[in-house]
């Protein structure tokens, strides 16, 4: 059961008192015991307070539907217990509003809890969040469609569909991880063009990254960000040159030398387009494959999404 919170004067998730909310879990997130001890702690800590929330496990194809029913409700706050995909669904439907999402990280990643500094042990997670502050973060847009942290586009995207069929299964995901690696030495770069306002480049390349504000320059197994409301795209592109360009440009990364290194072009800038002959290419959004239509117009929009980080967090 959840931590005892501390009184409702206070501001429970930073928010004041009389607040409404809700709790959205995705049953098929990365959670072995499944996501209902970590529901039952949101619960509790809401209604030590005198706050009783509606809640909506997703499954089956059905977090669309759930996410509708929510944002009809308009609460003042929304708890997700999810993975990346399930955050960023759940932002998609409440950009723009005034309902605070908080992260209750349940997935196998979880980049956007790591980059607010939240506990990623589910009940220690609702804990920290219940005494917490609202934080504005900026939201990635290409075509239409949201990204929290990353946005990858090019032939490195194509990879992450072995990964997404083995998830979860031992002897798949370390078939994945070998298929993966002969599939990333075999894959033919893309000739993209790229621009910037007034700048304009061609970049044969099999892979680029776009995230939301840059990476921190320390070394991590998985690359945080250091602020969230810095109001730019970071542009990484794989430069096509020496051998295995893809795992130079991941490990440049990885060490937090991501702009620095010579395996990678890099760039900053508010938008960004880019074309190819190819009618349509794979994206992937915060892990989640999309294909979308050429070109692609990317842009950030700054302190779209309001997010609860754990008090001692100052990473937002």
């Amino acid at each position: 059961m959840a931590e005892q919170i501390g009184d409702a004067g206070a501001g429970l998730f930073g928010l004041g008192e009389g607040l409404t909310a809700a709790v959205l879990a995705n049953v098929a997130s990365g959670l072995t015991e499944g996501p209902s001890p970590a529901v039952d702690a949101a619960v509790e800590a809401l209604s030590q307070a005198g706050v009783y929330p509606r809640v909506f496990m997703a499954g089956g194809g059905r977090l669309a539907e759930a996410l509708k029913a929510c944002r009809q409700d308009a609460p003042d706050l929304l708890v997700v217990v999810g993975g990346d995909g399930t955050v960023l669904a759940a932002a998609e439907a409440f950009l723009d509003t005034a309902t605070a999402i908080a992260v209750v990280p349940a997935g196998t990643v979880n980049q956007l809890a790591r980059d607010l500094g939240v506990p990623l042990d589910p009940l220690q997670a609702v804990a920290a969040l219940a005494a917490g502050t609202p934080r504005q973060i900026d939201v990635g847009v290409v075509n239409g469609r949201a990204f929290l942290c990353t946005s990858v586009i090019g032939p490195l995207a194509l990879l992450q569909r072995y990964r997404e069929e083995a998830r979860g299964r031992l002897v798949a995901s370390v078939g994945s991880f070998f298929t993966t690696g002969l599939k990333a030495l075999t894959l033919r770069p893309s000739r993209l063009t790229l621009r910037s306002g007034r700048r304009s480049w061609q970049q044969e390349t099999r892979g680029v990254i776009v995230s939301v504000n840059p990476f921190a320059e320390a070394v991590s197994r998985v690359p945080l960000r250091e602020r969230l409301d810095g109001g730019i795209l970071a542009v990484h592109t794989s430069r096509e040159s020496g051998y295995f360009p893809l795992f130079r440009m991941a490990a440049a990364i990885v060490a937090g030398r991501a702009r620095r290194h010579d395996a990678i072009g890099y760039h900053e800038t508010a938008e960004l387009t880019v074309e190819t002959r190819r009618r349509r290419l794979v994206v992937l959004n915060d892990g989640e494959v999309r294909q979308l239509e050429t070109p692609l117009r990317f842009e950030v929009r700054p302190a779209a999404l309001t997010v609860i980080a754990p008090a001692a967090s100052g990473r937002a």
